[in-house]
């Protein structure tokens, strides 16, 4: 309909039209009201004809320099990303390469690794990829950019055994098995897997049909020869075009649901009577619940202020007081566990690991961000920058209560006492798109101290109900007004998330088994899996879909305990099938089937033999030599002296790597 009326438009002008009009007007009709139709004729075809000058890329996170997070089945996949694959015989993997020969632009790129090493019979056809779901403007023209380069361990054979493809669906579901319109990049030259080449380049029109469209880039290897390895760097991915009407990215007034819903916001699906409210996958809890933040519904059915409700017991966020350390990425430093946004435009972004004691709430660490005009004219409105991590093991309909310690500071524009504003919000799930948030709420840290003159931090406290077992927490600064030289410098600490419950029986969550002195997330009260493991249960192997946190809930054990006790340097840096510790289990009795727990090398002395006292470890999607040297209390460089690796980065998922 809209290309109708753009090429009436064009093929008809003004004149040509009220002289028209003119000739076969109804009697008595004036041509002042006949030019006053035409001009609001005009003006409707006007606006149809015009989209927004200004394009902007819509896509996050393209040139993967704001971060990797762990994907459960994949390995590490830039954050804003999902991954696929269609599984079989074959391995995969997903990381983040940080080898500047397999870069376009910046420090990082997506590397794609499928291999059938090891695998006695691999399958033909075997398919892995990312995408990303994104707002748009409908029923406009957008450009998909993308570079990358092809490597195998094999240069003989079919030259179009390996092909690279892009594709996207309109709307918000997001299913790569639904594409119908792959298209081959056409990029045929293959390196060695140990000499990169250069990068190829693609570009291809799309035009966006709905207010949401799902980008896909895959990887086909076509067939099942055995023992070769197949590695595609992706880097500077882009989708450009105009920015939605509401001027963003989010999704202002519809939620968006997870990856793998059935039911997207283009389709018209209402969910059936009995349903829980909300996206299929994102529960909600029952009618009588959603009463507002302001209240808890107790057993007796009598409000209940959620202000009088006991939170306590683990925390929920890692690195919440930035002690863990801090990621360098390509905005500065970021807390370790914690990714970064901004929304760029005519201003300057950094972050720093703060360490000016007047700035900070606990410890020797805090998170400064800055956002600057200084040398920026004109400076832009309404500019944004922030920090966020994903969370899981949430209880839905239970109460948190979240905590952020800060300071706004700033230096220009003094006379405004509200030209910053901190803020906070989040997606349920997993989405880690900040412009999708649609709850922000305002953190009042009293007022702005000049830059160099800082007062006291300042508590913000605040208490809602989860309403999905994951969500994604958002903190950011705002800096309103685009004044050429202003800075704004946003101080965070001590971020904390607690759950809450009522201090007597029938206030809050119910627990039947409560009793006096009762203490939030203690063994013997709540629920039974927040209750402490038996003795003898020392272990806890790693299963789909596991987070630190959520297995810290699991077994009633703090998420630092946990960390420090597998030497973890990273929360998300876990794999399916790992064996954590679990501390304090070190002096249980053991059961008596399972008499002789020692390791096999400290039974009495045998002759040695190297088969004998070498351990072998299989490598995992996400893995890193580091990670795994880590893992045996051993150095990288060891590792790769034991295993003749040249280049940290040349392994892969199934290689068996014998630890010395």
């Amino acid at each position: 309909m809209k290309e109708a009326i753009r090429s009436f438009s064009e093929r008809i002008s003004l004149p040509k039209l009220y002289g028209w009009l003119v000739q076969t007007r109804p009697r008595g009709r004036r041509p002042i009201t006949i030019l006053a139709i035409i001009i609001l004729v005009s003006s409707g075809l006007l606006i149809a004809h015009t989209t927004n000058a200004a394009n902007t890329n819509v896509l996050r996170n393209g040139g993967f320099e704001d971060g990797f997070s762990s994907q459960a089945g994949c390995g590490m996949v830039g954050t804003g990303w999902q991954c696929f694959t269609n599984g079989g015989a074959a391995n995969y993997g997903f990381y983040d390469d940080q080898w500047n020969l397999t870069i376009a632009d910046g420090s990082h790129s997506q590397l794609l690794e499928l291999n059938a090493k090891g695998v006695t019979s691999p399958d033909n056809d075997r398919y892995s990829g990312i995408y990303q779901t994104v707002r748009v403007q409908d029923w406009s023209q957008y450009t998909l950019n993308l570079s990358g380069m092809i490597r195998t361990t094999n240069l003989e054979g079919d030259p179009w055994r390996y092909r690279v493809q892009v594709g996207w669906t309109q709307g918000g579901q997001a299913d790569w098995n639904g594409v119908t319109n792959w298209t081959d990049v056409g990029w045929d030259k293959y390196y060695e897997r140990t000499a990169p080449g250069s990068f190829s380049t693609f570009s291809t029109q799309l035009t966006a049909e709905a207010k949401f469209v799902t980008v896909y880039v895959r990887v086909w290897r076509k067939w099942g020869v055995s023992g070769e390895e197949l590695d595609v760097n992706f880097d500077t991915i882009s989708l450009t075009g105009p920015a939605p009407f509401d001027g963003g990215w989010g999704y202002p007034t519809e939620p968006q649901p997870p990856v793998d819903h059935q039911h997207g916001p283009e389709t018209g699906w209402q969910p059936p009577v009995d349903a829980h409210p909300g996206p299929p996958t994102d529960w909600q809890p029952p009618a009588e619940r959603p009463h507002g933040p302001g209240w808890q519904p107790p057993t007796d059915n009598k409000p209940v202020p959620i202000e009088s409700l006991v939170c306590g017991g683990d925390e929920q966020i890692y690195n919440g007081g930035f002690e863990q350390g801090f990621n360098a990425l390509s905005v500065g430093h970021v807390g370790k566990s914690w990714g970064s946004f901004t929304n760029g435009g005519a201003a300057n972004y950094g972050f720093y690991d703060e360490q000016w004691s007047p700035v900070i709430a606990e410890g020797s660490h805090g998170q400064l961000i800055e956002l600057n005009s200084k040398g920026v004219d004109p400076a832009d409105n309404d500019r944004y920058a922030g920090i966020y991590q994903q969370l899981k093991g949430l209880r839905p309909g239970a109460t948190y209560e979240l905590t952020v310690k800060g300071m706004l500071r700033g230096a220009g524009n003094a006379d405004d006492p509200y030209r910053f504003e901190a803020q906070w919000g989040f997606n349920q799930g997993f989405d880690t798109e900040w412009t999708h948030v649609t709850n922000w709420q305002g953190m009042d840290f009293g007022q702005i101290y000049p830059r160099t003159e800082p007062g006291a931090v300042a508590t913000y406290k605040v208490r809602f109900q989860a309403n999905a077992p994951a969500m994604v927490l958002f903190v950011r600064g705002w800096k309103k007004w685009g004044i050429t030289g202003v800075e704004m410098d946003l101080n965070l600490d001590a971020i904390s998330l607690l759950a809450c419950r009522g201090d007597k029986p029938g206030h809050g969550e119910p627990h039947d088994n409560w009793q006096p002195g009762w203490q939030p997330d203690k063994p013997g009260h709540g629920e039974p899996d927040h209750q402490m493991p038996p003795a003898t249960q020392c272990t806890y192997t790693v299963k789909p879909g596991d987070w630190l946190s959520s297995i810290a809930n699991q077994v009633n054990i703090p998420v630092n305990d946990l960390l420090n006790a597998n030497s973890l340097n990273d929360p998300n840096m876990l794999y399916v099938g790992q064996v954590l510790q679990l501390p304090g289990c070190a002096d249980a009795p053991q059961p008596p089937s399972q008499p002789q727990q020692e390791p096999p090398q400290v039974d009495p002395p045998a002759p040695p033999a190297p088969s004998d006292t070498s351990t072998s470890y299989t490598v995992q999607p996400g893995d890193t030599l580091s990670v795994i040297a880590a893992q045996f209390g051993i150095s990288a460089r060891a590792l790769a002296q034991a295993n003749n690796i040249d280049n940290p980065n040349w392994i892969y998922v199934g290689q068996v790597l014998q630890i010395p």
